[in-house]
Order: C-alpha cells, then structure tokens, then sequence
C-alpha cells in the first residue's frame, strides 16, 4: 500500500512535470543521499515514489520520513524491478517518469537539462544522463544492442580490457566514441537513471514484468526504437552512479542466475520468438553453460569485493 506524499511536497509549486520513481531494496545506505541530492538539486518535481521490495534494513521507513515528501509503496515481497518500476509509473500522472536507482546522486542541472531536451525533441523515446563512477569515469552504459559477441566482449570482460579497441566491444560500447558534449543518440541506456515521456509509455508499455532483474532496461528501449522514437544521450549531463550499490546483496547465486535468464529472455524475445527456432535453443544452451562457469567461479573465488564487482565478464546492465 502507498503512503501519502509529504505535506511540503503538495504545498511545492511543480517546476518539472515529472515523476521520479525509484525502485529500492535492502537500500538504506544509498536511498538518503540520492534523496538528498534531488532536494539539493532545487528543481521541484510533480512526484517522488519510492517502491520498496520488501527491505529489511529501514529502507521504506527511511525514505517514508525524509523531508522531501516522498510517496512509498510497500510491495510485501521482491517482486523484482520491473515489477516495481512500473507500480510507481502507474502511480503518476506527471509528463515525464524519471527512473532513478537508489545508489545513484543527481546534481543540480541534470533534470532541467533532460526535460529541456525533450520538450525540444518530440521524438525522444528516452533522455538519459552520462553514468559516471564517482571518480569521474565513464561507466560506458550507452550501448549498441546486444549481439552474442557482448558475450566475451561487454564493459566488463577480460578481453575488453585487454584489447579495448577490439571491433566487438567497439560496436557494443558505442557510446564511448562520443567523448564530446554533444548529444547523440544510441540504441539503448541504463536503466538506473533514464527520463520517458508518459505518452511513450502509454503507446509501447512500461518495462516487461518477464524481467525480474537485468535486461529489462534493453528491453524497453528496444521496444520504445521500434515504435519509431530515438533514445538520446546528454554526455554533458552526468549522475553519478555507485554501481552496484542496489544490489546491495551482491552477485549472489540468484543474482547471477536471473542476470541470465535475463539474457535468455531478451535474445528470445527479440532474436527468436518462434519457440522451434534452432538459435533460441542454442542460446538457451550456452547461456546456461555460461552461468554454470561464473556460480563456479563465485564460489571457488568468495570475496567481499565480489559482491560489488562479480565474476569477470558479467556484463551488467542496470544496477
């Protein structure tokens, strides 16, 4: 059930039609300063919803009473995060949704910026910031779409960092071939910081509840391209993103697991939809071999910094 938002948020005056929505679980030591950073930010939005998956650790009660007002949803169970997303899209009426992780800070521009564009691009599907470490990198998370190739040569893999201008990743990581300011569109965003307009959402649907965790993000700008809107990157507009940070129990067994199933149901999905198609099988097939390797090596090399980095070559996607 939903809390009433704040009493200091309805007496605000809306400068952004926009709804913030932000998934959470087990995210207390990141939800306050992401909190923070959109009050300090100064640009009032129409809503903030916070949807818990059923955290142990305060994290509802902890963003139920901060000052900026927010709404909380309690989803009772983890009900994954698309699941979540979208029971706080549902909850708006806002122009926009901003979907927001928890362990991500906003500073002051990045909104303002993102609606700008928008309002000047009718045709944007998705506005989304640079994604960058709190060192400043870039987290490389404006992509082409996946192929089979990102397998071995996502942001994360061992070959990646041997040989970066490989042409697999270089096509894969597209967006690190924009180093400039300039806008420039791309064929998908992280999910952990991404601005849609209501109208596209209410044309092509909210992210597909199939996804519990992983490749929900790809998903939903795929499907948001093929109705014949652009996904855009501002590269001069940056969050800031502890990743990993809402996945606060780490590339666990279950982690790793639904990371590919994820894969499968994407590649399925939009690769090979007929269930007798040779190349769902296959896929099927080596994704599972795949994720046998990497329990594998999560558990023969058990580490707390495994938690935050996981096995090399995982390509996340959105936490």
């Amino acid at each position: 059930m939903g809390e009433p938002a704040g009493h200091a948020l309805r007496q605000r005056t809306s400068e952004l039609d926009v709804d913030v929505v932000i998934c959470t679980y087990r995210s207390r030591h990141h939800i306050g300063a992401c909190l923070d950073s959109l009050r300090d930010g100064g640009a009032t939005v129409r809503s903030i919803t916070v949807v818990d998956n059923d955290s142990d650790d305060g994290t509802a009660d902890l963003a139920a009473t901060h000052d900026l007002g927010v709404t909380t949803v309690r989803m009772g169970r983890n009900a994954g995060f698309a699941r979540a997303v979208n029971r706080g899209i549902a909850a708006g009426r806002g122009r926009y949704v901003f979907v927001l992780n928890p362990d991500t800070l906003v500073a002051p521009a990045v909104l303002p910026e993102l609606v700008r564009f928008a309002d000047a691009h009718p045709d944007a599907g998705v506005v989304a910031p640079r994604l960058r470490y709190a060192d400043g990198r870039d987290q490389l998370t404006a992509r082409a779409f996946p192929t089979p190739a990102a397998a071995l040569f996502g942001r994360r893999s061992p070959l990646t960092r041997l040989w970066p201008t490989n042409p697999w990743s270089t096509r894969f990581l597209s967006g690190r071939a924009h180093t400039g300011p300039e806008p420039f569109e791309v064929d998908w965003v992280s999910g952990a910081a991404m601005l849609v307009p209501r109208a596209v959402i209410e044309r092509v649907g909210a992210f597909d509840e199939g996804f519990f965790l992983f490749w929900e993000d790809a998903d939903w700008c795929r499907r948001i391209r093929d109705a014949g809107h652009a996904v855009w990157c501002l590269p001069a507009v940056t969050v800031t993103h502890h990743e990993g940070g809402s996945r606060n129990s780490g590339w666990s067994r279950a982690t790793i697991s639904s990371f590919h199933r994820g894969a499968y149901r994407y590649w399925a999905k939009h690769h090979a939809p007929r269930p007798w198609q040779p190349s769902r099988w296959l896929a099927a097939a080596l994704l599972a071999a795949r994720a046998a390797v990497l329990l594998a090596w999560a558990t023969a090399h058990r580490r707390p910094s495994d938690d935050r980095t996981g096995p090399p070559g995982l390509e996340g996607t959105r936490p």
